[in-house]
């Protein structure tokens, strides 16, 4: 950060001074060196005649972060945060954040490019893992109160609320997010509409985790709704592959159809890959754990694989192995389930749920090749992951799994 003589030579050179000009009448060329150098302090009178003749605040000279160079680092992140599917390069990015704004956290005024920062930078820290977000996170809440930005507000307790969920707290995230709409929604009468699209969203998660799937479908088909009436696109994609996925599970092919159909044409109206990766994603999963139709579940995966590349091997690796595992090509099925890995950022049962399957199919697979100890191994792993998830059909599948193995 730079000093009160740095900032005073920065601004005179940005507004192409000379010592001698911006000393005028009232400082030498002499003192005003040692000023923007550090060796001799301004008076209270001779900073406020500089900032006159510099045409700033005062109070912007004596900053310890001044306006300009606070809204420059501001700027500066923005460009580098991004809210996305975490990943490694989203963490690593994340980390550069984390750097960018520490030097800055204890110095910052009370201003809303101040919240913004501490905001990211909360949110920066806690995805990569860093001690030391609670206080700033705090802070930028108190700012965004102060100044009466509801919206920011509400954001940090969809975040906080969020934060319990990855906890696997999945009730007390609902209790949380449920609470602090109520809150929001006695301060305004009416939600901003992309407030409301995000609570709805959020709230139809929780439900779903928490087993309450009959108003997880209400809030995300009122959300869809409301999106249309409104014609916001805002959040409508992780809308579609929501209602998708649970008309999966429910076994309703028709709705399943058609939000995969949505999903599919909006990765093509935003020109989005990896939405309509998603999409088929959806559909193989479909095709290989409730139609069982492995040959075109792997032609489907394939299709995918060429066009992806090793980009999105962890989307299908899974999957992939299932298929083969279908289609009786063993030895191959076992090479792609190897490949597959759990992925640290999932935390949704349904997510977790069906990467656990991933033992329970090396099972199988180990007990028809004649290696029973390691068919019981994969077997046991997967009965002990499933057992504290909800009753789905995952559950029952590796439950089988597990009793047909130990048999």
């Amino acid at each position: 950060m730079a000093t009160l003589g740095e900032r005073i030579r920065d601004l005179r050179k940005q507004k192409n001074l000379t010592l001698q000009s911006l000393a005028g009448s009232q400082l030498t060329k002499g003192m005003l060196s040692l000023i923007e150098n550090n060796k001799a302090n301004p008076s209270m009178e001779s900073l406020a005649y500089i900032a006159e003749r510099l045409e700033v605040d005062r109070n912007e000279l004596l900053e310890d972060v001044p306006t300009s160079e606070l809204r420059d680092l501001l700027e500066e992140v923005e460009q580098l945060y991004t809210q996305e599917m975490i990943s490694d390069e989203l963490i690593v990015k994340y980390q550069k954040i984390v750097r960018k704004i520490k030097p800055y956290i204890d110095k910052l005024p009370y201003r809303y490019e101040s919240a913004r920062l501490l905001e990211i930078y909360s949110r920066c820290s806690y995805y990569t893992k860093q001690d030391g977000w609670q206080g700033p996170l705090a802070k930028a809440e108190e700012i965004y109160e102060s100044l009466h930005m509801i919206n920011q507000s509400a954001d940090l307790h969809i975040f906080k609320a969020m934060m319990a969920f990855t906890e696997h707290r999945y009730r007390k995230a609902l209790l949380m997010i449920q609470e602090s709409r109520s809150i929001f929604e006695s301060r305004t009468g009416i939600l901003d509409p992309l407030k409301k699209l995000d609570f709805d969203y959020y709230e139809s998660i929780l439900y779903s985790a928490v087993g309450d799937t009959d108003n997880s479908k209400r809030l995300m088909e009122d959300a869809i709704h409301y999106s249309k009436k409104k014609q916001l696109f805002y959040r409508i994609d992780a809308l579609y592959r929501l209602a998708g996925f649970q008309a999966v599970l429910t076994g309703d092919t028709a709705n399943k159809d058609h939000y995969i159909s949505k999903l599919r044409l909006f990765a093509d109206f935003t020109d989005d890959e990896e939405i309509g990766a998603l999409a088929d994603a959806i559909e193989i999963h479909y095709l290989n754990s409730f139609a069982h139709d492995y040959n075109a579940a792997d032609a489907l995966i394939e299709k995918n694989l060429e066009k992806h590349q090793e980009d999105k091997i962890f989307l299908f690796a899974l999957e992939k192995g299932k298929a083969l595992y279908g289609l009786g090509r063993l030895e191959e099925a076992l090479g792609w389930l190897k490949k597959h890995t759990l992925w640290e950022f999932l935390h949704h049962p349904y997510d977790l749920s069906i990467h656990y399957e991933k033992d329970a199919y090396l099972a199988l697979i180990y007990l028809q090749l004649g290696n029973s100890e390691l068919a019981v191994k994969h077997a046991t792993i997967a009965k002990d992951l499933i057992e504290p998830m909800p009753d789905l059909p995952y559950k029952t599948f590796i439950l089988n799994v597990y009793e047909q193995v130990t048999a």
